[in-house]
């Protein structure tokens, strides 16, 4: 695995997501519930088409933070997955294949996006899990030519391209997630990654790096946005103080249970239960 995973939370360090509340101008609502999979349910209802989870993602200085990544996998993919049959995560596999190109590139967004190793891990983590409920997991693949249009006129990468590459991916995958067989009772086609590319109603000059409305409108409407918060991770991004949903999280925060903000009637934010102690990630052995 290598670093594509990593992109949406770059974009996220300079943009918040745009306000779109139900109603323009009126004040949105924080619900509370038992556990981040009874408020996935309740906002799905009996959705039967693409639920695209967006997460804030991790850096090595918030490396000792339990992960939205590693919740999902324990604790909303289990409940959901009797519903899904699919699930396509952000990252690709660096096969080595396109020599130093390939690896340049790897080298900075490694760089450039500070993810901590343990990600990986997390990621292999999630694609077993996936498996193991039943659900087939997918991953992006990156040709040779693409390796070499990421890099810029300067050497660098060039991450807006990138971006626009990595939204493109996720959006041909889930095309093709939803041309594969699907049983009646397992409709559900699930995407994983960073909270950028799923926006239901990006901002303007972000339009080009999301999958949300091209897929919404394949879907004829049968598409859910959840971004997934860490209360650890909210302080460390400022940009998303101005997000609609902010106030309304921090006048729930005192009170227990996972908070569910609906944006839209389909797009919501959910903030894990501000369990400071035990939000801690796992210690690793001393040997």
């Amino acid at each position: 695995m290598n670093a594509a995973a990593a992109l949406g939370g770059l974009a996220l360090l300079v943009y918040a997501h745009p306000p779109s509340p139900m109603t323009p101008g009126a004040s949105l609502v924080a619900e509370k519930f038992s556990s981040p999979a009874a408020a996935v349910t309740a906002f799905l209802g009996d959705a039967s088409g693409v639920v695209a989870f967006g997460e804030l993602h991790q850096t090595v200085k918030t490396a000792g933070v339990r992960s939205s990544l590693a919740r999902f996998t324990d604790e909303i993919l289990p409940a959901i997955a009797p519903r899904a049959s699919h699930l396509i995560v952000e990252t690709w596999v660096s096969r080595g294949a396109c020599g130093e190109t390939e690896k340049q590139v790897t080298r900075d967004v490694a760089r450039t996006t500070e993810r901590p190793a343990e990600t990986e891990d997390e990621i292999v983590r999630l694609l077993r899990r996936a498996k193991e409920l039943g659900v087939a997991p997918h991953v992006l693949d990156v040709d040779c030519h693409e390796y070499q249009s990421l890099v810029s006129s300067s050497g660098g990468v060039d991450y807006d391209r990138l971006l626009t590459m990595t939204g493109q991916h996720l959006g041909r995958a889930i095309q093709q997630a939803m041309a594969l067989p699907r049983p009646s009772d397992r409709p559900l086609v699930l995407v994983y990654g960073g909270a950028l590319h799923n926006d239901l109603a990006p901002n303007p000059d972000l339009a080009n790096y999301s999958f949300g409305p091209g897929i919404d409108a394949l879907t004829h409407g049968d598409y859910r946005e959840v971004d997934l918060y860490v209360p650890a991770l909210i302080a460390t991004l400022p940009a998303l103080r101005v997000e609609r949903w902010y106030p309304a999280w921090r006048l729930a925060r005192g009170s227990p249970g996972t908070t569910l903000i609906r944006r839209q009637l389909r797009s919501a934010v959910l903030v894990f239960e501000d369990r400071r102690p035990s939000d801690r990630a796992p210690a690793k052995p001393v040997h």
